[in-house]
C-alpha cells in the first residue's frame, strides 16, 4: 500500500510523532490489505473503534458503490464521547487492490452524534497519499476498499461509534464532452509543429468525462489522423498512459504513479513533408469531438529503422538497406526456475528494470543485438487475474507493467538491442505443459467467462478482448524501433489447441491479418513451435501474413530418434542437411529462438559446446539469425559471452543476401577424428565452418587436429583467392594466405586447431574470371 509519513493534519494542530505515525501506518496497511470488502447493506450496525491517539486510528468499512465518474457525496454517522480530545479530526480513505490510497479530510469532530459528509470529485478530493495519481473516474472504478481515519495530537483512548459509508448525493453528469489540457510539444511561434524524421512525437490530452475503463474503446476511443499532401491518411490510436516511477530495493522493485493518468498518442514520422492532423474522440454516449491541430512540418531524410523481411533475399532480415542478422539469447524474463533446477544457477532477484538494464549492458558489450522477451504473468504481461499483485483483471491492463515495458524498450534501444515481443506464452492456454490456464482471467473459475481453454481461440468475447489488447500494444509500442517483431504465441503446439489444426489455422489467419492491418509501422509477425522443425504446422507457416518461421532446436539423447548432434539438427531445420525439409520452400526466414540440449537442458560440457557452435552452424546453414540459447542465467552468471563476441567479429562487414546463395556441404578430414564442415557460398564469397564432431555433440576436452584438410570441390573458377582462418572462440583472424587457383579440385590445408574453426574464402578483386564467381554457373 502506498503510504508515507505525512499526516492529514488540521490547521493549528501539531502533527503526531512521525515515528508513531509510521508504526500505526504499517499496522493500517496490514489491516486494510486483509480486510474483507462486501456490498453495503442498510442494516449494517455501528462499529466501535478505540482511538489510539496520538497515532492515526484507521477503520475499514464496506466500500460504498461510487457513482460513475467518482463524483458525489459519501456520508457516515459518527458518535463522539465527551472525553474525546478537542482536536479530533476525521477523514475518508479509499484504496484500490494494490494499495494506492486516496484520502480527504472532514470537518472537526465534537462530542455528540453527527452526520459527516465527504465530497468527492475531480479537483475536490480525495487526494492521493504516497503516490502522484489523481482522483478520476478510473481511480473511482478501481477503488474496492474504504474506511475512515481519526487523528489527534493528544493522547486518548476514547471509544467512537461509526456508521456505514453511504452514497448521499451524486454530482450531475457533465453535459459537454471535451478534450482538456492538450499538450502539443514542438509547437513553434509560427503555430506549426516542427518534427524530425525518426523522432518520436507524443502528445497528451484529458477527456471529459473520463471513462471508467480507459482500456475499452467502446467507452472512449481517441485517434490522431495524419494526412499528407496527396490526401493519404494514416490513423494512430491513442492509449491510456499512467506515468510511473520505480524504486529498486535490490531484491525487488516497486512502481508508483507520479502524476494524473491521461491519453497519449505516439507518432514517429518516416518521411519529410507537410501534414494535416486531426484528433478524433468518441464516447460511449455517441458524442464525437474532432479537433484540428496545427500543421505538422517534418524535416530530415526518409527514415526506416524497423526490422523487415528483406525484399531481395526473403530468407533474411534487413534494416533500411542493411543486412541484419539477429544475435543474442532468449531473455524471456529476468529469472528462470528451470535453469536453477537443471543447471544449478541462482534465481536473479526480481528487480525487473534493474535486472534487464544489467543484462542489456553485459550483452551489448559482447555484440548482442537481439533478445526475446515474454509478456508473461510473472514478467511483463498487461492482463491477468485481478487478485494477483500488480494486475487488474480481465479487460484492464497493468499500468505498472505497461510503463515498465516502455522503459525496457528504451533501455534495449540505448544498448543497440532489438526485442521480439511474445504476446502470449503457451502456458496461458495450456492445462498440461507449463499450465497457467487455471489462473487465466478468462477462466470462469478465476472470475472469467470460459469453461475451457480452447475458448481462448474460438470464443467471440475472448477474441474481442484479444483485439482490444492488440490495439493497446500497437498504439503504445509499435512506433519503437526496438520492437523487432510481434510473436503471437510461444510454442503454440503446447496449448490445448495444439492438436486442433483447423482452429490453430483459423485463429492465426485472423490474428495475423489484424496485426498487419492495424500496425502502422508494419513490424514482422510470427508464431512459434516447440520441439524442432518437425513440429511446424505447414499450413500456418505458409500463411502470407506469417512473415518468418520460429522454431526450437531441442534434441534428445543418442538412443532416441532425434539424435544428439546439434550440427545435423540445425542443418535439417532449413532443409540443407541430410533430411529434406519443405520449410525452405516457403522462402521465409527460419529462426531458432530456443535451443540448448533439450527442455531439461543437457550436461554442462555439451551445453558449452552448443553455445559456442550454435551461431556458426546457423550461419553456414542459411538460417535468419543466430539461435537463441534458452539458458540465459547460465550464460550471465558464468560470464559466458565469448560466443557472441566470436560471431560478431566474424560477421563484421558481411552481407549474406543473394538469391544465388546456398548452404554447401564440405568434406573435411583429419587423422585425429571425424570433422563436420559446411559453408554458405554466394558469388565471389564463401563463409565456412569446421567442427570437431565429437566435441560439438558432447563437449568436454577436444582433440587437436594438426593435419586437417577441407575439400571445397571443383566448382571454384580459376583465379586468385584469399583465404582467412578465424578463431571461432574469439572471432579474430588466426592466419591468412593468398591462393592462385588454376581450376579443378580445390583443397584447403587447415591450420592446427581444436574444437572448431571458421574461414572465409574470397575472390581477390580484379582477379575474377568472366563470370566473377566462386561457384560455377
Amino acid at each position: 500500500m502506498a503510504r508515507d509519513d505525512r499526516g492529514p493534519g488540521m490547521a493549528g494542530v501539531p502533527a503526531p510523532s512521525p515515528v508513531l505515525r509510521r508504526a500505526c501506518d504499517l499496522l493500517v496497511v496490514l489491516f486494510v490489505l486483509i480486510a474483507p470488502c462486501r456490498p453495503l447493506a442498510a442494516s449494517d450496525a455501528l462499529q466501535a473503534v478505540v482511538l489510539r491517539a496520538p497515532m492515526t486510528t484507521t477503520l475499514a468499512l464496506p466500500a460504498p458503490q461510487l457513482p460513475p465518474g467518482g463524483a458525489g457525496t459519501v456520508t457516515t454517522t459518527i458518535t463522539v464521547p465527551d472525553d474525546a480530545p478537542a482536536d479530533l479530526g476525521v477523514g475518508l480513505w479509499l484504496s484500490d487492490p494494490h494499495g494506492r490510497w486516496y484520502q480527504c479530510s472532514g470537518p472537526p469532530l465534537h462530542p455528540g452524534t453527527a452526520q459527516v459528509a465527504f465530497v468527492l470529485g475531480a479537483g475536490l478530493g480525495p487526494q492521493a497519499d504516497g503516490h502522484g495519481a489523481t482522483w478520476t473516474a478510473v481511480a473511482a472504478a478501481a477503488s474496492v476498499r474504504a474506511g475512515v481515519y481519526f487523528w489527534s495530537a493528544s493522547t486518548s483512548r476514547c471509544r467512537l461509534l461509526v456508521g456505514p459509508l453511504r452514497l448521499a448525493g451524486v454530482a450531475p453528469a457533465m453535459a459537454r464532452t471535451v478534450l482538456c489540457d492538450t499538450t502539443l510539444p514542438r509547437l513553434g511561434a509560427d503555430r506549426i509543429i516542427h518534427l524530425q524524421t525518426g523522432q518520436r512525437w507524443s502528445m497528451t490530452t484529458l477527456p471529459a468525462p473520463m471513462p471508467e475503463n480507459p482500456y475499452d474503446p467502446a467507452e472512449f476511443a481517441l485517434a490522431l489522423l495524419i494526412t499528407d499532401a496527396q490526401g493519404r491518411s494514416q490513423r494512430y490510436a491513442a492509449f491510456y498512459d499512467q506515468e510511473m516511477r520505480s524504486s529498486d530495493r535490490g531484491d525487488s522493485e516497486s512502481v508508483l504513479p507520479t502524476r494524473a493518468g491521461c491519453f497519449a498518442v505516439r507518432y514517429r514520422p518516416q518521411l519529410p513533408g507537410t501534414y494535416r492532423a486531426v484528433l478524433e474522440a468518441h464516447w460511449a454516449s455517441g458524442a464525437v469531438v474532432s479537433v484540428p491541430l496545427p500543421a505538422i512540418v517534418v524535416s530530415g531524410a526518409p527514415w526506416d529503422e524497423y526490422v523487415r523481411v528483406d525484399r531481395t533475399d526473403p530468407r533474411y532480415f534487413s534494416v533500411g538497406t542493411r543486412w541484419w542478422w539477429p544475435i543474442g539469447p532468449n531473455l524471456r524474463s529476468v529469472w528462470d526456475r528451470r535453469c536453477q533446477q537443471y543447471l544449478g544457477t541462482m534465481l536473479t532477484p526480481d528487480r525487473l528494470l534493474g535486472a534487464y538494464h544489467d543484462y542489456f549492458a553485459r550483452l551489448s558489450g559482447a555484440g548482442v543485438n537481439s533478445v526475446e522477451i515474454w509478456l508473461s504473468s510473472w514478467n511483463l504481461a498487461l492482463e491477468w487475474r485481478g487478485d494477483w499483485n500488480g494486475y487488474d483483471g480481465m479487460g484492464r491492463y497493468s499500468e505498472a507493467n505497461a510503463w515498465r515495458l516502455d522503459q525496457v524498450l528504451d533501455d534495449a534501444w540505448a544498448h543497440g538491442i532489438r526485442v521480439t515481443l511474445v504476446i502470449d506464452n503457451h502456458g496461458k492456454a495450456s492445462t498440461g505443459t507449463d499450465h497457467e490456464w487455471e489462473n487465466h482471467p478468462y477462466n470462469r473459475a478465476a472470475g472469467g467467462f470460459l469453461d475451457d481453454a480452447l475458448g481462448v481461440f474460438t470464443d467471440a468475447r475472448a477474441l474481442h478482448l484479444e483485439q482490444r489488447l492488440r490495439g493497446y500494444l500497437i498504439a503504445r509500442y509499435a512506433d519503437h524501433p526496438a520492437v523487432m517483431a510481434w510473436k503471437l504465441w510461444s510454442e503454440i503446439n503446447l496449448t490445448v489447441a495444439g492438436d486442433q489444426p483447423r482452429i490453430i489455422l483459423a485463429w492465426h489467419q485472423d490474428a495475423l491479418a489484424a496485426w498487419h492491418r492495424e500496425d502502422p509501422y508494419h513490424h514482422p509477425c510470427t508464431t512459434h513451435w516447440a520441439g524442432n522443425y518437425r513440429s511446424v504446422d505447414h499450413a500456418v507457416a505458409g500463411l502470407s501474413d506469417l512473415d518468418f518461421i520460429c522454431i526450437d532446436a531441442y534434441h534428445l539423447g543418442p538412443d532416441q530418434e532425434q539424435g544428439s548432434d546439434l550440427a545435423m539438427l540445425m542443418a535439417n531445420s532449413v532443409g540443407s542437411g541430410e533430411r529434406r525439409n519443405d520449410l525452405a520452400r516457403l522462402h521465409k526466414p527460419i529462426y531458432v529462438t530456443e535451443y540448448g540440449g533439450n527442455w531439461d537442458a543437457c550436461p554442462p560440457a555439451q551445453l558449452e559446446a552448443e553455445h559456442a557452435s550454435g551461431a556458426f552452424l546457423a550461419l553456414v546453414d542459411g538460417q535468419a539469425g543466430a539461435p537463441m540459447l534458452w539458458w540465459f542465467e547460465w550464460i550471465d552468471q558464468g560470464a559466458r559471452y565469448a560466443p557472441y563476441h566470436a560471431i560478431t567479429g566474424f560477421l563484421a562487414g558481411e552481407d549474406l543476401r543473394d538469391a544465388r546463395g546456398a548452404s554447401v556441404p564440405l568434406i573435411a578430414t583429419s587423422l585425429s577424428g571425424e570433422l563436420w564442415a559446411r559453408a554458405w557460398a554466394r558469388p565471389g564469397r564463401m563463409l565456412g565452418y569446421v567442427l570437431d564432431r565429437a566435441w560439438g555433440a558432447h563437449g568436454g576436452p577436444a582433440r587437436e587436429h594438426p593435419d586437417a584438410l577441407v575439400e571445397i570441390g571443383a566448382s571454384i573458377a580459376p583465379g586468385t583467392l584469399q583465404v582467412s582462418w578465424w578463431d571461432a572462440d574469439r572471432g579474430v583472424v588466426r592466419q591468412s594466405e593468398t591462393l592462385s587457383h588454376s581450376g579443378g579440385e580445390l583443397s584447403l590445408v587447415v591450420p592446427p586447431f581444436s574444437r572448431h574453426l571458421a574461414f572465409k574464402l574470397v575472390r581477390v578483386a580484379g582477379a575474377a574470371p568472366r563470370n566473377g564467381t566462386i561457384l560455377s554457373q
